[in-house]
């Protein structure tokens, strides 16, 4: 359970970001002339959890590496490219709207970041020697 931790938090995001996206084109939907209360808490509650969701992420990459434990960037790296290709099909491959306004490409960016420091720190790249 542990060793897939990491891997189950992306899924987590995943499932928070189509919850922000579905109660977001209800909430925004201007067709709409009586809004149900409930869809505005569910888009505020899932746009807070994809944050949450991320940063519990992180930490347990930042304990992971601490800790000498392993970690499958590759697999990680990838359900988080899923992520990126999810948001492209929801904002109609647009970037700019999709980097501005969902929270999820956010974290995704933040994520990949930390990946790359592990990466580097791993692989010590970047190391003069002498």
């Amino acid at each position: 359970m542990k060793k897939k931790l990491d891997m189950y938090l992306i899924y987590l995001i995943y499932i928070f970001e189509l919850i922000y996206t579905m109660s977001a084109m209800y909430f925004n939907n201007s067709i709409v002339t009586h809004k149900i209360e409930i869809f505005e808490n569910i888009y505020q509650i899932a746009y807070c959890m994809i944050f949450i969701v991320g940063i519990l992420y992180i930490l347990l990459l930042i304990y992971k590496v601490g800790h000498h434990e392993s970690i499958d960037l590759k697999k990680n790296t990838g359900l988080l490219f899923g992520i990126v290709f999810m948001d492209l099909v929801l904002y109609g491959f647009f970037i700019i709207p999709m980097l501005v306004s969902s929270p999820a490409m956010k974290m995704v960016c933040i994520c990949f970041l930390i990946h790359l420091l592990i990466c580097i720190k791993e692989k010590q790249l970047f190391v003069l020697e002498k």
